[in-house]
């Protein structure tokens, strides 16, 4: 699994938290590095499903965690949570890439 920990201080929507759309891309991001870092491809989605369960406040602390759950020749099945600063969870997804695509050299010294 990967995980980051970040504060969140772009911009939200109305309610001022934290944009669904801005969720979804993180979602993407994490779970997507999950899997690079076990298959050394990146995939191309083909599905990615998303619960939000609570808003996350502009400039609060938040917990990103993705774990790659099973990947195979052709499809790779990853997950993701953000959680908050109580380690409330936020919000969970689930995404699925196709994994037909040519291999990535990963240069982890950096």
């Amino acid at each position: 699994s990967s995980g980051i920990n970040a504060e969140y201080g772009g911009d939200g929507n109305l309610y001022g938290t934290m944009h669904g759309g801005m969720g979804a891309s993180l979602v993407d991001l994490c779970s997507s590095v999950a899997i690079l870092s076990k298959c050394s491809r990146w995939g191309i989605s083909t599905d990615m499903q998303i619960s939000y369960l609570k808003g996350a406040p502009v400039g609060s602390e938040i917990e990103i965690v993705g774990q790659c759950d099973k990947a195979g020749k052709t499809l790779a099945f990853s997950s993701c949570q953000i959680f908050n600063e109580k380690g409330d969870l936020l919000l969970k997804g689930q995404h699925t890439k196709y994994m037909g695509t040519p291999h990535v050299e990963l240069d982890m010294t950096e």
